[in-house]
């Protein structure tokens, strides 16, 4: 019996896999620097 159907892990789908914390890591980052320029621009900050 083949596993053809077995959905694939969602690790196994990052650019990188064996390091998906940083990349976890790296979007936080991304997404915290783009709002605060968003806040600093609207003169929030």
């Amino acid at each position: 019996m083949s596993d053809d159907n077995k959905p694939e892990h969602w690790q196994q789908t990052l650019p990188f896999p064996r390091r998906w914390i940083a990349y976890i890591a790296i979007k936080m980052v991304v997404l915290v620097a783009v709002v605060l320029l968003v806040l600093k621009w609207q003169g929030l900050l």
